[in-house]
């Protein structure tokens, strides 16, 4: 019967044809359904050879280990380790080809380098400070090792080890459900190679990675019972960014109701939605001088928060004809599908989450409602909790138990089902990376219609190229080169990473006939790269108002272009003009 169900699954996938998805999204939606078929036909022909092959390797890897203490924590260093290089490696090569972006590596390297310089969380880009878009007073940690040693490759360094330290706290709470080290050590690895955490690490930096790893560890202490722990993690998972502090309320909501620590909680529960609210509504607006442009998001509620609020009471069949559609129900498959749904069964460590995934669901932004982003971290460390408690509920419960029952009718030790069910884990998480490769995937196209990234203002960017190294990247590498340091400048999103230790730097205005500002005194571009939403009109009608004030051109070569105020050639940027190459 299983084995039936699973071959269903798998020929329905084949068989979807028609849906509200884009087509690159119903082919993630075919992969996942497939791979889940073919995860039910193993269970059901070889699931109880599996299980006695698993609890065997369970027991065995448990007494190397608990031979000798040290071994559990060498192999966990060395997992954290080799999380951390494989990922440098990743964004640190996208940085140095020129594939991250000024959204938001550029922003946060300027703010730490500024910070670094005494100017604290001065920004030059959409605001004149920091908290005027995000309140992330962790960026003070980076700025310290900047006084050093400035330079982007240090956030991608710092991301990818916060996020690998999630191994910690998830060891620990798989190690004392189970009792096993080796099943620590394994839900650990699945924590780490789960996909929305490597597309986390990939895209660019953001501040509010340091959530995961504390959100995990109050989660963990939550499940010790150590309320004076879980407050320390929970007070610091606050400053991550001024939205955690709605999940903190939701942990706190969840902890009063499922673990009965009612003063405990409904404390969290204030202190939490407190941070919010006067981090949203008080410090952004404060240093911004207007109300955050987040809100502009969710302008199909209503004007004003209050508004929007209301909304969402008085009208929640429409709220809901917008959030439960057939792109969110893909998220949330690409969520559980690498856990093999287990948090589903875990579902109450899974409430924190709701808060993020509501902001998420709720935006007009077509990129936030996707794992591919920034905007997953705070649902992230609740879903590898979920799917521990999912299987842990799995193998000690009495539903749990009549569900192996039927599966491996005949096994009748006390732990059945623990090793299939960790098997079935790792075959998730391992599938996953076969239709949801974070290193390989394209993020925009997968999350996007083609008609919203031509008309959505998105930040994240799309490669022109279709390699790695830009077709003229010796001229990019030498015209960088020929900026001044610390002169007002005007580049594009590509290359703002690349030249954003100076007190100003802008983008390039999309608008219609730009103009170029009083105080801009030098501009580079790469005519040959139209990534991050511009075209090849943006460049020469920028350049015609640059040579009205007086640019001239002082480094030009395969399409890579300085013009400065006041020097250089200002005949040849006429001529360029004047013999307009375009951008192939």
């Amino acid at each position: 019967m299983g084995v039936l169900l699973g071959i269903l699954v798998f020929v329905v996938a084949n068989g979807i044809g028609h849906s509200s998805l884009e087509p690159r999204q119903l082919r993630i939606f075919q992969r996942i359904v497939r791979w889940s078929g073919l995860g039910l036909v193993i269970v059901f022909t070889v699931g109880e050879y599996m299980d006695r092959w698993g609890a065997e390797t369970l027991e065995r890897a448990d007494r190397w280990l608990l031979q000798n203490g040290r071994r559990t924590i060498l192999l966990l260093i060395l997992l954290i380790l080799g999380y951390t290089t494989m990922w440098n490696g990743v964004t640190f090569l996208r940085h140095y080809f020129f594939h991250s972006s000024a959204y938001d590596l550029g922003i946060q390297d300027q703010v730490v380098w500024n910070t670094s310089q005494g100017r604290l969380f001065s920004s030059s880009i959409e605001v004149d400070h920091y908290f005027g878009d995000h309140v992330q007073p962790y960026l003070v940690l980076p700025s310290l090792v900047y006084i050093v040693f400035p330079s982007p490759y240090v956030l991608l360094a710092f991301q990818s080890f916060v996020l690998a330290l999630s191994a910690w706290p998830l060891y620990r709470l798989g190690r004392r459900k189970f009792n096993s080290p080796a099943i620590g050590l394994a839900v650990a690895f699945c924590g780490l190679a789960y996909p929305a955490l490597g597309f986390l690490n990939r895209t660019d930096f953001h501040c509010e990675v340091v959530a995961v790893p504390l959100l995990l560890a109050a989660c963990e202490r939550i499940d010790a019972c150590d309320w004076r722990g879980a407050s320390v993690f929970m007070g610091l998972a606050l400053f991550a960014k001024e939205d955690t502090g709605l999940t903190v309320a939701g942990l706190g909501l969840m902890v009063a109701f499922c673990h009965r620590q009612w003063r405990f909680g409904l404390i969290w529960v204030l202190v939490g939605a407190a941070y919010s609210l006067v981090a949203l509504f008080v410090i952004i607006p404060a240093f911004r001088g207007a109300p955050s442009d987040t809100l502009l998001r969710y302008q199909w509620l209503g004007d004003t928060p209050l508004v929007m609020l209301s909304t969402i009471i008085s009208r929640p069949g429409f709220v809901l004809q917008k959030v439960i559609v057939a792109k969110h129900i893909l998220t949330l498959l690409q969520l559980l599908a690498p856990l093999a749904f287990l948090p589903l069964l875990g579902f109450s460590a899974l409430f924190p989450a709701v808060p993020a995934l509501m902001i998420s669901f709720l935006s007009a932004s077509p990129t936030q409602t996707t794992i591919y982003y920034q905007y997953m971290a705070s649902v992230i460390p609740f879903m590898s909790v979920a799917g521990i408690m999912g299987l842990h509920w799995l193998t000690t419960s009495m539903w749990g138990s009549r569900i192996w029952g039927w599966i491996l009718p005949r096994q009748t030790r006390s732990n059945r089902g623990l090793s299939l069910g960790l098997s079935i884990m790792l075959f998730a998480i391992l599938a996953s990376w076969a239709y949801e490769n974070p290193i390989t995937t394209n993020t925009i196209a997968a999350s996007m219609t083609v008609q919203q990234m031509v008309e959505v203002d998105t930040k994240p960017q799309v490669s022109s190229f279709p390699s790695l190294i830009q077709p003229n990247d010796a001229a990019i590498r030498e015209g960088l080169e020929h900026v001044p340091d610390d002169v007002y400048l005007v580049t594009t999103n590509t290359y703002a990473p690349h030249l954003s230790h100076r007190r100003n730097i802008k983008l390039l205005p999309r608008m219609p006939n730009p103009t170029v500002e009083s105080g801009v005194a030098a501009i580079f571009l790469n005519l040959k790269d139209l990534r991050g939403r511009v075209n090849c009109e943006n460049y020469r009608q920028y350049l015609e108002s640059a040579m009205l004030s007086d640019f001239g051109v002082t480094f030009y070569r395969d399409g890579v272009l300085l013009v400065q105020r006041n020097t250089g050639d200002s005949r040849q940027l006429k001529e360029l003009l004047d013999n307009w190459p375009g951008c192939d």
